[in-house]
């Protein structure tokens, strides 16, 4: 199934980054497509949250994302436990600045979900894994 994978370099301290892709609840700060996060009780492995996500089409939805992996300033992957959406980003510290891997996919649960992400293709995942990049350097630098 469709997926993108990105890597950059962003002008800012891996702990800068970090603070905004390493903590869901910061992500409508940066994620044009996020729209709020609730219910993250504890940023660990197995947590679930409720996303509140601009989708294409349909509007609002409202879904539940478990973290799968997560490494304190380093690696962070999040998964849709309804669309089977993932996000995934791995940070390495580059002198003053971070390397980030991010990689943005869906593996369908439904066949319904099979469809409409397989119509949209790599080319959407594509767009969310640059206006992620965009969003985090816009946040770490609102002035560059």
């Amino acid at each position: 199934m469709p997926a993108w994978r990105e890597q950059t370099l962003i002008q800012a301290p891996v702990g800068s980054v970090w603070e905004l892709v390493g903590d869901p609840t910061r992500y409508p700060e940066w994620a044009s497509n996020v729209v709020a996060v609730t219910g993250l009780a504890e940023l660990a492995e197995d947590e679930t949250f409720e996303q509140i996500t601009r989708v294409p089409l349909s509007g609002d939805k409202t879904t539940i994302f478990e973290i799968e992996k997560l490494d304190d300033l380093h690696e962070i992957r999040l998964r849709c436990n309804t669309s089977g959406y993932y996000s995934h980003w791995v940070l390495t510290p580059a002198q003053e600045a971070t390397f980030a891997t991010v990689e943005i996919g869906v593996q369908p649960n439904a066949p319904t979900h099979r469809l409409y992400f397989g119509a949209l293709g790599k080319r959407y995942m594509r767009k969310l894994v640059l206006e992620a990049v965009d969003g985090v350097r816009r946040a770490v630098d609102p002035e560059p």
